[in-house]
Protein backbone atom coordinates (compact mmCIF):
# COMPACT_ATOMS: atom_id res chain seq x y z
CA UNK A 1 0.00 0.00 0.00
CA UNK A 2 1.01 3.79 -0.63
CA UNK A 3 2.64 5.27 2.25
CA UNK A 4 1.57 9.08 2.87
CA UNK A 5 3.92 11.76 4.65
CA UNK A 6 2.51 14.68 5.05
CA UNK A 7 4.67 17.87 6.50
CA UNK A 8 3.45 20.10 9.16
CA UNK A 9 1.93 23.33 7.90
CA UNK A 10 3.82 26.22 6.82
CA UNK A 11 2.13 30.38 6.52
CA UNK A 12 3.58 31.57 3.16
CA UNK A 13 4.03 35.00 2.84
CA UNK A 14 1.66 35.56 -0.36
CA UNK A 15 -1.90 37.24 1.21
CA UNK A 16 -4.02 36.48 1.83
CA UNK A 17 -2.08 34.30 3.82
CA UNK A 18 -1.87 30.74 2.41
CA UNK A 19 -1.03 27.56 4.12
CA UNK A 20 1.16 25.25 2.53
CA UNK A 21 2.25 21.57 3.11
CA UNK A 22 4.52 19.12 1.50
CA UNK A 23 3.72 15.82 1.24
CA UNK A 24 5.17 12.55 -0.18
CA UNK A 25 3.69 8.95 -1.46
CA UNK A 26 5.86 6.13 -1.28
CA UNK A 27 5.21 3.57 -3.65
CA UNK A 28 7.22 0.47 -2.30
CA UNK A 29 6.16 -1.67 -5.09
CA UNK A 30 7.96 0.39 -8.11
CA UNK A 31 10.16 2.34 -5.75
CA UNK A 32 9.10 5.12 -6.51
CA UNK A 33 8.20 8.20 -4.57
CA UNK A 34 5.91 11.11 -5.55
CA UNK A 35 6.38 14.51 -3.87
CA UNK A 36 3.61 17.24 -3.89
CA UNK A 37 2.24 19.98 -1.84
CA UNK A 38 -0.87 21.53 -1.00
CA UNK A 39 -1.64 25.24 -0.54
CA UNK A 40 -5.05 26.42 0.66
CA UNK A 41 -6.28 29.81 2.59
CA UNK A 42 -5.42 30.48 6.29
CA UNK A 43 -8.96 32.09 5.96
CA UNK A 44 -10.61 28.94 4.43
CA UNK A 45 -12.87 26.72 6.91
CA UNK A 46 -14.72 23.72 6.37
CA UNK A 47 -14.62 21.34 3.43
CA UNK A 48 -13.45 22.93 -0.30
CA UNK A 49 -13.10 22.02 -4.04
CA UNK A 50 -9.97 20.34 -4.73
CA UNK A 51 -7.85 22.07 -7.51
CA UNK A 52 -5.22 19.14 -9.15
CA UNK A 53 -2.49 21.72 -11.19
CA UNK A 54 -0.11 19.76 -13.80
CA UNK A 55 3.37 21.49 -14.30
CA UNK A 56 4.83 22.61 -17.23
CA UNK A 57 7.83 20.77 -18.74
CA UNK A 58 10.39 23.66 -17.09
CA UNK A 59 8.72 24.10 -13.67
CA UNK A 60 8.05 21.96 -10.64
CA UNK A 61 5.53 21.56 -7.30
CA UNK A 62 7.84 25.14 -6.35
CA UNK A 63 7.34 26.97 -9.10
CA UNK A 64 6.86 31.05 -8.87
CA UNK A 65 5.46 31.23 -12.21
CA UNK A 66 2.06 29.83 -11.22
CA UNK A 67 1.54 31.68 -7.64
CA UNK A 68 -0.33 34.81 -8.52
CA UNK A 69 -3.25 32.03 -10.10
CA UNK A 70 -3.15 30.31 -6.50
CA UNK A 71 -3.51 33.16 -4.81
CA UNK A 72 -6.42 33.93 -6.89
CA UNK A 73 -8.07 30.36 -6.51
CA UNK A 74 -7.02 29.96 -3.12
CA UNK A 75 -7.04 33.66 -1.48
CA UNK A 76 -10.42 35.00 -3.78
CA UNK A 77 -11.88 31.41 -3.97
CA UNK A 78 -10.98 29.44 -1.13
CA UNK A 79 -9.85 26.08 -2.98
CA UNK A 80 -7.41 23.54 -2.07
CA UNK A 81 -4.77 23.66 -5.03
CA UNK A 82 -1.91 20.44 -5.12
CA UNK A 83 0.69 20.34 -7.26
CA UNK A 84 3.37 17.19 -7.80
CA UNK A 85 6.66 16.98 -9.54
CA UNK A 86 7.11 15.80 -13.02
CA UNK A 87 9.00 12.41 -13.91
CA UNK A 88 12.09 14.41 -13.90
CA UNK A 89 11.32 17.46 -12.00
CA UNK A 90 11.85 18.94 -8.73
CA UNK A 91 12.76 16.53 -6.23
CA UNK A 92 12.71 14.20 -9.02
CA UNK A 93 15.64 15.93 -10.47
CA UNK A 94 19.22 15.46 -10.07
CA UNK A 95 21.64 17.44 -11.95
CA UNK A 96 21.25 20.85 -14.20
CA UNK A 97 17.44 22.95 -14.29
CA UNK A 98 18.75 24.82 -17.30
CA UNK A 99 15.48 25.11 -18.87
CA UNK A 100 16.19 24.31 -22.72
CA UNK A 101 17.96 21.24 -21.59
CA UNK A 102 14.55 20.49 -19.50
CA UNK A 103 12.38 20.96 -22.33
CA UNK A 104 15.26 18.66 -24.65
CA UNK A 105 14.80 15.48 -21.35
CA UNK A 106 10.53 15.74 -21.14
CA UNK A 107 10.75 15.67 -25.15
CA UNK A 108 12.60 12.21 -25.19
CA UNK A 109 11.09 10.92 -22.26
CA UNK A 110 7.60 11.57 -24.06
CA UNK A 111 8.77 9.70 -27.10
CA UNK A 112 9.98 6.98 -25.33
CA UNK A 113 5.94 6.45 -23.50
CA UNK A 114 4.58 4.58 -21.59
CA UNK A 115 8.30 4.87 -19.22
CA UNK A 116 6.63 8.27 -17.70
CA UNK A 117 3.22 7.86 -18.83
CA UNK A 118 1.60 5.17 -16.94
CA UNK A 119 3.60 6.04 -13.54
CA UNK A 120 2.41 9.91 -13.69
CA UNK A 121 -1.28 8.70 -14.17
CA UNK A 122 -0.95 6.21 -11.34
CA UNK A 123 0.94 9.24 -9.24
CA UNK A 124 -2.36 11.85 -9.42
CA UNK A 125 -4.54 8.71 -8.48
CA UNK A 126 -2.64 7.98 -5.69
CA UNK A 127 -2.35 11.82 -5.00
CA UNK A 128 -5.76 11.99 -5.12
CA UNK A 129 -6.97 8.95 -2.87
CA UNK A 130 -4.45 10.37 -0.49
CA UNK A 131 -5.92 14.33 -0.80
CA UNK A 132 -9.49 12.97 -0.45
CA UNK A 133 -8.69 12.01 3.25
CA UNK A 134 -7.50 15.42 4.18
CA UNK A 135 -10.46 17.22 6.19
CA UNK A 136 -10.62 20.01 3.87
CA UNK A 137 -11.28 18.72 0.78
CA UNK A 138 -14.46 18.06 -0.85
CA UNK A 139 -13.81 15.00 -2.90
CA UNK A 140 -16.96 15.95 -4.76
CA UNK A 141 -15.55 18.90 -6.10
CA UNK A 142 -12.27 17.93 -8.24
CA UNK A 143 -10.81 19.82 -10.85
CA UNK A 144 -7.74 19.57 -13.22
CA UNK A 145 -5.54 21.98 -14.69
CA UNK A 146 -2.71 21.38 -17.11
CA UNK A 147 -0.82 23.20 -19.42
CA UNK A 148 1.70 21.47 -22.32
CA UNK A 149 3.16 18.79 -20.00
CA UNK A 150 0.64 19.27 -17.86
CA UNK A 151 -2.11 18.84 -20.61
CA UNK A 152 0.08 15.56 -21.89
CA UNK A 153 0.05 13.61 -18.54
CA UNK A 154 -3.42 15.30 -17.29
CA UNK A 155 -5.71 14.07 -20.53
CA UNK A 156 -5.44 10.83 -19.58
CA UNK A 157 -5.21 11.39 -15.67
CA UNK A 158 -8.94 12.71 -16.32
CA UNK A 159 -10.00 10.37 -18.55
CA UNK A 160 -9.36 7.67 -16.23
CA UNK A 161 -10.64 9.34 -12.77
CA UNK A 162 -14.43 9.84 -12.94
CA UNK A 163 -13.70 12.13 -9.30
CA UNK A 164 -12.50 14.73 -11.68
CA UNK A 165 -15.51 16.40 -12.62
CA UNK A 166 -13.63 19.67 -14.65
CA UNK A 167 -11.10 19.97 -17.06
CA UNK A 168 -8.47 22.91 -18.16
CA UNK A 169 -6.06 21.75 -21.01
CA UNK A 170 -3.81 23.69 -23.29
CA UNK A 171 -0.95 23.81 -25.23
CA UNK A 172 -0.59 20.54 -26.58
CA UNK A 173 -1.59 18.75 -29.40
CA UNK A 174 -1.83 15.51 -32.42
CA UNK A 175 1.73 16.61 -33.65
CA UNK A 176 3.03 14.97 -30.53
CA UNK A 177 4.39 11.44 -30.38
CA UNK A 178 1.38 8.40 -28.91
CA UNK A 179 -1.39 10.90 -30.32
CA UNK A 180 -3.65 7.90 -30.86
CA UNK A 181 -3.09 6.92 -26.72
CA UNK A 182 -3.81 10.61 -26.33
CA UNK A 183 -7.01 10.75 -28.77
CA UNK A 184 -8.72 7.13 -26.98
CA UNK A 185 -8.35 9.21 -23.70
CA UNK A 186 -9.94 12.27 -25.15
CA UNK A 187 -12.73 10.60 -26.70
CA UNK A 188 -13.48 9.59 -22.93
CA UNK A 189 -13.67 13.01 -21.57
CA UNK A 190 -17.07 14.01 -20.94
CA UNK A 191 -16.89 16.59 -18.22
CA UNK A 192 -17.00 20.12 -18.86
CA UNK A 193 -13.53 21.87 -19.99
CA UNK A 194 -11.74 24.75 -21.76
CA UNK A 195 -8.67 24.24 -23.92
CA UNK A 196 -6.20 27.13 -24.23
CA UNK A 197 -3.60 28.31 -27.54
CA UNK A 198 -1.23 30.57 -28.10
CA UNK A 199 -2.99 32.47 -30.90
CA UNK A 200 0.50 32.73 -32.62
CA UNK A 201 1.26 29.19 -32.18
CA UNK A 202 3.04 26.96 -35.20
CA UNK A 203 0.90 24.20 -34.34
CA UNK A 204 -2.73 25.57 -33.66
CA UNK A 205 -4.10 22.93 -36.42
CA UNK A 206 -3.26 20.32 -33.77
CA UNK A 207 -4.42 21.77 -30.60
CA UNK A 208 -8.03 22.45 -32.10
CA UNK A 209 -7.86 18.34 -33.60
CA UNK A 210 -7.42 17.43 -29.93
CA UNK A 211 -9.60 19.48 -29.09
CA UNK A 212 -12.59 18.38 -31.18
CA UNK A 213 -11.95 14.77 -30.32
CA UNK A 214 -12.51 15.18 -26.81
CA UNK A 215 -16.18 13.64 -26.23
CA UNK A 216 -17.84 16.26 -23.82
CA UNK A 217 -20.53 18.68 -25.63
CA UNK A 218 -18.89 21.17 -22.98
CA UNK A 219 -16.01 22.51 -24.16
CA UNK A 220 -14.71 25.55 -24.94
CA UNK A 221 -11.69 27.13 -27.28
CA UNK A 222 -9.87 29.84 -26.43
CA UNK A 223 -6.74 31.74 -26.99
CA UNK A 224 -4.04 33.88 -25.44
CA UNK A 225 -1.68 36.49 -26.20
CA UNK A 226 1.13 36.71 -24.02
CA UNK A 227 4.22 34.17 -24.18
CA UNK A 228 3.01 32.37 -21.25
CA UNK A 229 -0.31 31.86 -19.87
CA UNK A 230 -0.03 32.45 -16.54
CA UNK A 231 1.05 35.80 -17.07
CA UNK A 232 -1.94 36.58 -18.48
CA UNK A 233 -4.44 38.36 -15.48
CA UNK A 234 -7.56 38.11 -17.95
CA UNK A 235 -6.50 34.25 -18.38
CA UNK A 236 -6.16 33.32 -15.53
CA UNK A 237 -9.22 35.27 -14.34
CA UNK A 238 -11.21 33.16 -16.77
CA UNK A 239 -9.80 29.88 -15.89
CA UNK A 240 -10.34 30.75 -12.22
CA UNK A 241 -13.89 31.55 -13.38
CA UNK A 242 -14.43 28.48 -14.80
CA UNK A 243 -13.46 26.46 -12.15
CA UNK A 244 -15.67 28.34 -9.87
CA UNK A 245 -18.58 27.91 -12.15
CA UNK A 246 -18.43 24.10 -12.16
CA UNK A 247 -16.99 23.44 -8.88
CA UNK A 248 -17.48 25.93 -6.49
CA UNK A 249 -21.02 27.40 -7.22
CA UNK A 250 -22.49 23.77 -8.09
CA UNK A 251 -22.28 22.69 -4.31
CA UNK A 252 -23.39 26.20 -2.87
CA UNK A 253 -20.79 26.59 -0.60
Amino acid sequence: MPFLTLDAPLVYSLKPRMITRDFTIEIEQEKRVVAGKVWHSQASSGMRPLLLIGHQETENKDSSEIHDFIKLICGKYGFVVALIDGPIHGDRRFGTTDEDLMVQEFDQLWKDGDESISPMVLDWKLTVDALCELSEVDSRCIGYLGISMGAAYGIEVVATDLRISAAVFGQWGTHRSHQERMLKSARRINCPLEFYAHAKDRNLSYQQELFETFRTEEKVWKTFSKSKIYDNSKTIDQIANFFVVQLLDRYLY
